[in-house]
């Protein structure tokens, strides 16, 4: 920096003159220092976060990370490998991760309040301490369980009162994903005990999401086996043929319980719209729930299972009365990593027979919106951070929706 110094009438230097200017300029240049180096630190400052997500959609979540720590500059995710048992945010001797998969109906209870859990405690339990638990974003398959965290002045469905907290913002709420429904069905040549151990058997693993002691799995399945013999003759690839295939004595699908998922509900829908008569209680009943389908012999059409996760478990185990289809979420059946059967350790598409659902077969239910929702309460600045990545960044970044894609939605 060029300093011009003062002269005196005559000739001489001002020597408390120039000073002044000196000292002047370089507090000039400190403030410009300072301020540029507080602009640096904001630029590549990191936001600390936790995220819970439904297990179906995890692993998507999972892979798409990267993608999400540098859109919004959060501090790297440490992800878990499976959630925790009973739905519980964080058992520490198992799990301190940062992003999770999770039994979402579980986690909702705890991001509300204790309820219906024991009291938090950090030692036993999970991570949070005399109350509700406090995570920053929350992603689910089940719009209810998103409106469940957020305030009924906003919309939601979440009152405090006592111990309950409704953390979520609502400007924040948005449709994250879009779930596919796919008919799906066992191949010949994934039948039988050579294959491997199957996930909805009773032996082990003993779940239809792949569990290990530790939790419930991220959502796949973790064999392609089947015990159940391929439909004779081809299964139907279209909704209008899957009722008339209902038609014949002994055939019965399998789909999630409309009243408790959304995928459920989407194939409820697709049945009824296409011509499909539902009847679930009283004379003529073809609807049962679990394994009463099985003791109902050919009355029962369909079985309803509590989950889109068990829906495969169903046409794969043979229980009872063979289920030889069922309407599955598209992202249980793409991107799968197996962990046993000859494809143990490689991460691929369902080999056993599957078509994707057209979505004007449900038209009049509508798209199959899962949700993420930011929750303040946590973190410094994350929640802010979630929102715009949900409203800004989600639907415009190629890595994310490329992602998406990539695992059936």
């Amino acid at each position: 920096m060029l300093i011009r110094s003062s002269r005196t009438r005559s000739g001489r230097h001002s020597g408390p003159a120039v000073m002044r200017r000196v000292r002047k300029a370089f507090a000039v240049g400190a403030l410009a220092t300072a301020l540029i180096t507080a602009t640096a630190s904001a630029a590549f400052a990191t936001t600390g976060s936790q995220v819970g997500i439904a297990n179906n959609m995890y692993p998507a979540v999972k892979d798409m990370k990267g993608s999400i720590e540098s859109l919004q500059s959060f501090t790297p995710f440490t992800a878990n490998a499976a959630s925790q048992i009973g739905g519980f945010w964080n058992k520490p001797a198992i799990d301190t991760s940062t992003m999770r998969g999770i039994t979402s109906g579980s986690l909702r209870q705890q991001l509300k309040s204790a309820g219906p859990y024991t009291t938090c405690n950090p030692s036993s339990s999970n991570n949070c301490e005399n109350g509700p638990l406090h995570i920053d974003a929350f992603l689910s398959a089940d719009e209810a369980n998103v409106d469940a965290v957020i305030p009924t002045s906003d919309g939601g469905t979440c009152t405090a009162s006592g111990s309950v907290e409704c953390n979520g913002d609502v400007t924040s709420k948005y449709a994250v994903a879009i779930g596919r429904l796919a008919i799906y069905s066992c191949s010949g040549s994934w039948a039988g005990s050579t294959k491997g151990d199957d996930p909805s058997n009773a032996g082990t693993p003993p779940l239809a999401l792949g569990a290990d002691a530790n939790g419930s799995g991220n959502g796949k399945a973790q064999s392609p086996r089947c015990d159940a013999s391929a439909v004779s003759g081809g299964a139907p690839t279209t909704i209008p043929g899957v009722v008339s295939w209902l038609a014949t004595s002994g055939h019965r699908i399998a789909v999630a319980d409309p009243a408790s998922a959304p995928f459920g509900a989407a194939s409820k829908q697709a049945l009824v719209q296409n011509g499909f008569t539902w009847t679930d209680s009283g004379a003529g009943q073809n609807v049962f729930r679990g394994s009463a389908c099985d003791s109902a012999g050919t009355a029962c059409k369909v079985r309803l299972e509590s989950g889109i996760s068990q829906v495969r478990g169903a046409v794969t185990a043979n229980a009872g009365g063979n289920t030889q289809l069922g309407l599955v979420a598209k992202s249980n059946v793409m991107n799968v990593s197996w962990t046993s059967s000859s494809l143990n350790g490689t991460t691929a598409n369902d080999p056993n027979t599957w078509t994707e659902v057209s979505s004007s077969a449900y038209s009049g239910y509508g798209p199959i919106k899962q949700f993420g929702v930011a929750l303040t309460g946590g973190n410094t600045g994350a929640a802010a951070a979630w929102n715009d990545l949900f409203n800004n960044q989600w639907d415009t970044d190629g890595n994310i929706q490329s992602t998406l894609s990539a695992y059936g939605y």
